[in-house]
């Protein structure tokens, strides 16, 4: 993780005042974050994520912010944000956006199984059962419509060719008028906390959008259900499962799972490679695309059939003591 904004001791102590949290006893750098740098802070009042936002707007973190806590009162289990007594929801440090929230007890989850991926399957469907504020982002952050940027560029690498191939792969295959919602984006195991077998939250709503329900579960599909194969279709059965106790998608979605299951994996790519290679170059990440590129790959191997037949398997799907 690049550390992108370090702040001494002094520094977290003047915000930690502004956010009338009480006084400091202990603070560290948390793992994680490609574009913001986040400090676990310990005071007399209890434990908090402060986080300091360095590719993000001022707006774009106070939306960010204002869906956290339309989502906690909704009864979407995810980050809870503390609000300054005399300031606004997002404050600016050193002209960088600051959000701090309640610190959630548990541990990124190393693995989802069992009736875990039920729980996602069950709280993505909540989500996106909820209207989408308007302040939302009506496309996905890095999306096709940003692809461009490089299948257009004159750079000579040849995963340009690749996102082009894939560009028209999708172009081919997604049609008008599929069902969109609230999605969270970024659906991967770091994004998700747990405490022992028990679901505690989706945390990191940044690339939250109104987009496709379809892209959502691609995402999850290709950020949790995985093996060393490629994808773990017990897993993706689990989660779709749990889905659809909430939602049945329709027959639409049903046909174009395994082209958004490809669509997450070639979008991901594209940011890394984006990311490491033109906005903030990192030679020891330059190939960190390549495991993204490579799923989508397998994914595009794979019969539409099977992802189709994971709808249908919700009630023959069983978790170990679980009735089907």
């Amino acid at each position: 993780m690049a550390l992108y904004a370090q702040l001494d001791r002094s520094a977290v102590e003047g915000l930690a005042r502004r956010f009338g949290i009480g006084d400091i006893t202990a603070f560290s750098v948390m793992d994680g974050g490609y574009a913001n740098t986040s400090y676990c802070v310990e005071t007399s009042s209890g434990r908090y994520v402060l986080t300091i936002f360095d590719q993000l707007s001022l707006k774009e973190v106070t939306n960010l912010a204002n869906l956290l806590v339309y989502l906690t009162d909704q009864g979407i289990r995810t980050s809870q944000v503390v609000v300054p007594p005399k300031e606004p929801i997002v404050v600016l440090h050193n002209e960088k956006p600051v959000m701090l929230k309640r610190y959630i007890d548990g541990d990124d989850a190393a693995d989802l199984t069992g009736n875990l991926l039920v729980r996602l399957g069950e709280e993505i469907a909540r989500l996106h059962e909820m209207p989408a504020p308007s302040y939302l982002p009506q496309s996905f952050l890095y999306g096709r419509s940003h692809f461009p940027e490089l299948t257009n560029s004159n750079l000579g690498h040849a995963y340009v060719d690749w996102l082009s191939e894939k560009s028209s792969y999708l172009q081919q295959r997604i049609p008008q008028h599929l069902p969109m919602a609230l999605i969270h984006g970024d659906v991967f195991l770091d994004n998700i906390i747990v405490q022992g077998d028990q679901f505690m939250a989706i945390i990191d709503f940044e690339q939250a959008c109104h987009y496709y329900r379809n892209f959502d579960l691609g995402m999850v599909i290709v950020g949790i259900c995985r093996d060393r194969n490629g994808i773990s279709f017990e897993k993706a059965g689990r989660f779709i499962r749990g889905y659809q106790k909430r939602i049945t998608l329709q027959s639409i979605e049903t046909e174009t799972l395994k082209t958004f299951a490809v669509y997450a994996a070639v979008a991901t790519s594209f940011w890394h490679f984006r990311q490491h290679h033109l906005r903030r170059p990192e030679p020891q990440l330059y190939d960190k695309h390549v495991e993204m590129q490579t799923l989508a790959d397998i994914i595009s191997k794979h019969p539409d059939s099977r992802f189709t037949e994971l709808c249908a398997e919700k009630t023959t799907v069983a978790t170990s003591g679980e009735l089907a």
